[in-house]
């Protein structure tokens, strides 16, 4: 119950920032940045019929009182402009865009554009409700796993709380970041739970279990350096006939068609990724950067990340019955940096702390929470570690305030002791 409470309350703090926001701020708008590309998908698909963006960027950029971004002036050869981002999220939304369309034309306040306020709020209040509610299904994962109920709640509170996942959550949750952690939690859940039912009988649910797991994909494409931990996961709960294993591919492939088909229809040839003019050309270096740089490193903004990995490895090294899911997300962790270290912009933009690793922290505080059960520490160990998720979480809200305040550049142009002494600035770091 207390464990419920806390995301009751993290919930109701979401819903007050972002009431906030829209009082304090001079464009009051939530869906924003990066998120107007994801969102657009749905409200041109479910309130225009098509896929011509050109006046969904015009509605949306001006409600937000922002520039157009650039590829909405790039027009694919079917004349349409180019939408870079994959089409999850706008899945996600359409829930929130309906109930804010059915509020929007019940009202003659509201215009029923697909900017105005009805539509914000709701889209955004349910992806809170997504987002928050999944932590659940990883609390539960975590218990059918044997962890400590101590450490489930724990470290499933400190991965919310002490990283960069809460500002994603929180105040930017139309980007993909937070979709993609809670899509994760539930698959988690799933994987977990499989049961030894006949495979007729369990067909229909794994047929949605496999469409989740191409809504994984569709959210963010990079997600996809995770499903080899979620197969390893499984494989340690039993082994799996590959005939159960075909109405999950069946479902997968279905949803992940989503893809092609879209860019098809955006491009008039085929295609598969959204992405275009942009490399993997940043070399090795880029890896070092994205994790220990001044520019958003994951590890100097975000140490939990750095503690999650050494319980890792501690696991790999001296607790047999944790070791194969250590293994697992150590392995995902190489290959998310070596992808996300490599690509142009390892920074990714305007990002608090590196962003890209996000959607690692379920995996990661899995591994870390079964390495602790099973390390099975005493009293004074364990107030020890409880007190250093406080701190962590206690300094992750000071840079998080600092950020949002923008008392150092979003942009990564900062030096780390402008980032963490930034209250004693006497002026924003812009």
């Amino acid at each position: 119950m207390a464990y419920l409470a806390a995301l009751g309350l993290v919930f109701i703090a979401s819903v007050g920032l972002s009431v906030f926001s829209r009082k304090g701020e001079k464009n009051k708008v939530l869906i924003k940045s990066d998120g107007i590309g994801y969102y657009v998908w749905a409200r041109s698909i479910v309130l225009d019929h098509d896929i011509d963006f050109g006046n969904d960027y015009q509605v949306m950029c001006e409600a937000a009182s922002g520039p157009v971004p650039p590829e909405a002036a790039v027009s694919t050869p079917t004349g349409y402009s180019i939408n870079k981002y994959p089409v999850g999220m706008a899945v996600l939304e359409i829930p929130g865009l309906l109930l804010g369309h059915i509020v929007a034309s019940h009202s003659a306040s509201f215009a029923t554009d697909g900017a105005s306020p009805p539509y914000q709020v709701a889209v955004v209040w349910s992806l809170f409700d997504l987002y928050y509610g999944s932590f659940v299904f990883l609390y539960r994962a975590m218990l059918c796993l044997g962890i400590a109920r101590i450490w489930a709640a724990g470290f499933c509170l400190t991965a919310l709380l002490a990283t960069n996942l809460i500002y994603y959550a929180a105040k930017e949750p139309t980007m993909a970041h937070a979709a993609g952690v809670a899509v994760f939690n539930v698959l988690l859940f799933l994987a977990v739970g499989w049961t030894e039912a006949s495979a007729q009988a369990r067909s229909v649910p794994r047929i949605l279990a496999g469409a989740l797991l191409g809504l994984f994909f569709l959210v963010r494409n990079t997600n996809v350096l995770l499903i080899p931990f979620l197969a390893v996961v499984l494989w340690t709960r039993r082994r799996i006939l590959l005939r159960e294993v075909m109405p999950v591919l069946a479902g997968a492939l279905v949803v992940s068609a989503l893809q092609p088909v879209s860019l098809w229809f955006l491009w008039g040839r085929p295609r598969f990724s959204t992405y275009f003019g942009e490399s993997f050309s940043a070399g090795f270096s880029g890896i070092g950067n994205a994790l220990v740089s001044a520019k958003h490193g994951l590890l100097l903004y975000h140490p939990w990340y750095g503690v999650l990995l050494l319980f890792a490895a501690y696991g790999v090294l001296s607790l047999p019955k944790a070791r194969t899911i250590c293994i697992a997300v150590l392995a995902s962790f190489v290959f998310a940096a070596v992808v996300n270290g490599t690509c142009w912009c390892w920074w990714f933009g305007h990002s608090f702390g590196n962003r890209a690793f996000i959607e690692l922290l379920p995996a990661l505080s899995l591994a870390a929470a079964m390495s602790i059960s099973e390390l099975n520490v005493g009293r004074r160990a364990t107030i020890c570690l409880v007190a250093a998720m406080l701190v962590v979480t206690a300094v992750n809200a000071y840079l998080s305030v600092g950020y949002v305040l923008e008392r150092f550049p979003h942009d990564g142009s900062h030096t780390i002791a402008q980032a963490y002494l930034w209250l004693l600035s006497s002026s924003p770091g812009r």
